[in-house]
């Protein structure tokens, strides 16, 4: 998310012409343009399905599924905005169109804040998940919808505050605008390294501490089990509440790698400061930003895949069976919870009439 090379702070009045461009390198920018789009469209469909399974009737009484639906929810808005709005930046500069030289503070402002608060919503999922496998007794009292709506304030508070100084260039820090239009955060001192740490390396470390809990977790659960105590309870209500449990942790576990897969381009690159990256007529590092968009698009595709309850919603939307199904569950519950009251009832009236 740091700024590149040969790029002008945006306190300067005037905006960096874009450069003259070789045939080659317009057929990628094209390319880039079309594919980053593409990319885009194709997280737009699978977020929105995602998060009708994630908001149907029956998932709703999971702990974690109001989070979840918040973390499908800012990948979302990653597609369906943030992303287009660098894409229409380039647009701009490449036809020669006028723009204001303060930009990139929107720009920058709207995607780190979206980045950020992506990762920190991981951050609460893994917090969620940590409870679940390791305090399974105490979770019912950190899955309340209190908990979890601190923990979605957070996840929105904390990338808000620490990209404020960049917003307003606070503290000597800024944003830069590269002459192919790529906008960033232009970090200063030691305040500028703090702020960058806790936006971005921080919640990735915190993260992948907890998936490394996860995955001893799994391999503790998964090994062989003897005894007729362990197989009564494999097949108790606790043993596949567990088990369920266990499931949701691995569907994070391969959330956080393939969040890790996306962003290693970015880092790489950028800490590396290879030069033929970074040349004001550069457009190779753009690809960058395709390489980030693939895993706000693509992760609802890992949930679906980790989940056989999810797959399954996701048959019934596609063929427009949901909302038929979902309004029978809650039929049926409401069916069940007239009969268990008549069943009280009942029994009120037998101890009366005996007594």
């Amino acid at each position: 998310m740091n700024s590149s090379l040969n790029s002008t702070n945006c306190n300067n009045s005037t905006v960096p012409p874009f450069p003259v461009l070789s045939p080659a390198s317009q057929k990628e920018l094209t390319t880039w343009i079309a594919t980053t789009l593409t990319v885009c469209v194709v997280g737009i469909l699978n977020n929105i399905l995602l998060l009708l399974v994630t908001w149907s009737a029956k998932l709703q009484r999971s702990g974690v599924s109001f989070l979840l639906f918040h973390f499908v929810g800012v990948n979302l808005l990653m597609c369906l905005i943030t992303g287009p709005a660098a894409i229409f930046l380039v647009l701009i500069k490449r036809h020669g169109w006028h723009i204001p030289s303060n930009i990139c503070y929107y720009v920058t402002t709207l995607n780190t804040i979206n980045i950020s608060v992506v990762n920190w919503s991981d951050v609460g999922l893994a917090f969620n998940r940590f409870v679940a496998l390791y305090f399974p007794h105490s979770y019912k009292a950190w899955a309340t919808t209190p908990v979890n709506i601190a923990i979605i304030a957070c996840s929105w508070f904390i990338p808000i505050a620490l990209t404020m100084p960049f917003t307003v260039a606070a503290g000597g820090q800024s944003v830069a605008l590269s002459p192919i239009g790529l906008c960033a955060l232009n970090p200063s001192g030691v305040l500028g390294s703090f702020l960058l740490v806790c936006a971005s390396y921080l919640p990735y470390a915190i993260s992948g501490a907890v998936a490394l809990l996860i995955l001893w977790q799994c391999f503790t659960i998964s090994r062989p089990k003897v005894g007729t105590e362990d197989r009564r309870f494999e097949a108790s209500a606790r043993g596949r509440v567990a088990h369920r449990r266990l499931n949701m942790a691995k569907m994070l576990l391969f959330i956080f790698l393939w969040t890790g897969l996306c962003v290693l381009p970015a880092y790489v690159v950028t800490h590396t400061k290879y030069p033929q990256w970074f040349g004001p007529a550069s457009v190779s590092v753009l690809w960058i930003r395709t390489s980030t968009a693939c895993q706000f698009a693509f992760t609802p595709c890992i949930l679906l895949l980790s989940s056989p309850e999810y797959q399954r919603r996701a048959k019934l939307i596609m063929y427009g069976r949901l909302f038929a199904v979902a309004d029978l569950e809650a039929t049926s519950r409401n069916t069940k919870r007239h009969a268990s009251k008549r069943v009280v009832q009942e029994s009120i009236q037998e101890k009366f009439s005996q007594g």
